[in-house]
């Protein structure tokens, strides 16, 4: 048996509790709070979506909450795998030295995928999902990371900025 989402349309077996295509919540406990869509409570208003261009003088910045200094990434490769490293597992981005361990931080959680002039964020099947914006990632499917997002991966909460060190020549 199946339960077809009533966001998207997709089936997804009888035991999930999120659809696979969309991650709307396909069950839920019968006690908790439903509320109507006539909801009244004050509107926060919504950000403005930082950019998305990433080009190869462009560097991530992600600010981890709780600690001072950011975790500068230049990209000299195309992927890099955020995780922890342990054992015989290394990743590119380790985040075991700000409290990854304590956060349910995967070994090889997230992976960050320069993509045309973007930079994607997909999730690696981690025990503790990796959030965009408060939204859950579907793993393995992509998603764009801009300018001032912010991703959680567990508990672990950073924002993630653009830096741009182009420098133009001087005349």
């Amino acid at each position: 048996m199946m339960i077809e989402c009533p966001q998207c349309g997709a089936n997804n077996p009888e035991q999930s509790l999120h659809c696979y295509r969309c991650g709307t919540l396909l069950r839920y406990d019968r006690s908790t709070k439903v509320f109507d869509q006539a909801d009244e409570s004050p509107v926060i208003p919504k950000r403005r979506w930082g950019t998305a261009r990433f080009d190869r003088e462009t560097v991530i910045l992600l600010h981890v909450r709780g600690y001072n200094d950011p975790v500068r990434i230049v990209f000299s490769q195309d992927e890099l795998v955020i995780g922890r490293t342990h054992a015989d597992v290394t990743v590119d981005i380790d985040l075991t030295d700000l409290g990854g361990v304590e956060a349910g931080v995967s070994r090889r959680h997230a992976l960050l995928r320069r993509q045309n002039d973007t930079i994607v964020v997909i999730d690696l099947g981690s025990a503790n999902s990796t959030f965009l914006n408060g939204q859950r990632i579907i793993p393995n499917e992509p998603r764009i990371l801009r300018d001032g997002d912010e991703m959680r991966l567990g508990r672990l909460v950073m924002r993630a900025t653009f830096e741009d060190t182009y420098v133009p020549e001087e005349r």
